[in-house]
């Protein structure tokens, strides 16, 4: 609402937000939820949304996990007391009609798991996940095939796992993209 408060939520976003249930969430501050930094960047979201009545989507990583948040206003742009409707889905979906809609990519990531990657690591982990074989990662990163070699091992290492399958999944799942390994990390 107006004053950043969440006054509902529903079972699945809590899950995704927070590992909790709607109470965890309930009649507390973005920033009490999820700290200053995390909270001042939806709250400049906010803001636009309220000020233009443009719905915005929010792509997060927040426990290791890609989710989208969609955020509409739910009374007229300007208007003292604002109110948003924000729709949260895990993973990426594009929306219909993307002129509608400002995109906007967070510049935070809660990794969860992944947090224990070094940036070289998220990098070739994403790449992974985008089907790359061992040579294509190693000339995108202009690194030798046995250093990538080296960044899987540990890799497999770290995320508990013998398959590189299993790896392309865990960047799946948090929808890596070569440009989240610049992001700052949130814990």
């Amino acid at each position: 609402d107006h004053d950043r408060i969440v006054r509902n939520c529903n079972a699945r976003s809590a899950e995704l937000f927070l590992k909790g249930s709607p109470p965890d969430a309930i009649g507390k501050s973005l920033s009490e939820l999820f700290g200053p930094k995390w909270a001042e960047e939806r709250h400049k979201v906010l803001d636009r949304v309220h000020l233009t009545g443009k719905p915005a989507i929010i792509r997060h990583i927040r426990h290791g996990r890609q989710i989208q948040s969609t955020i509409h206003l739910l009374c007229e742009p300007g208007e003292d007391k604002a109110n948003f409707l924000v729709l949260t889905v895990a993973g990426e979906h594009d929306p219909e009609d993307p002129e509608r809609f400002e995109i906007v990519e967070s510049e935070l990531a809660h990794l969860g798991p992944l947090d224990a990657l070094s940036k070289r690591e998220l990098e070739v982990l994403a790449l992974i996940g985008h089907g790359m074989s061992t040579s294509a990662i190693a000339e995108a990163l202009h690194r030798s095939p046995r250093t990538i070699e080296r960044h899987c091992d540990s890799l497999r290492a770290k995320l508990n796992t013998t398959s590189r399958i299993k790896l392309a999944k865990f960047a799946h799942r948090a929808g890596l993209r070569l440009e989240d390994a610049e992001r700052e990390r949130l814990q």
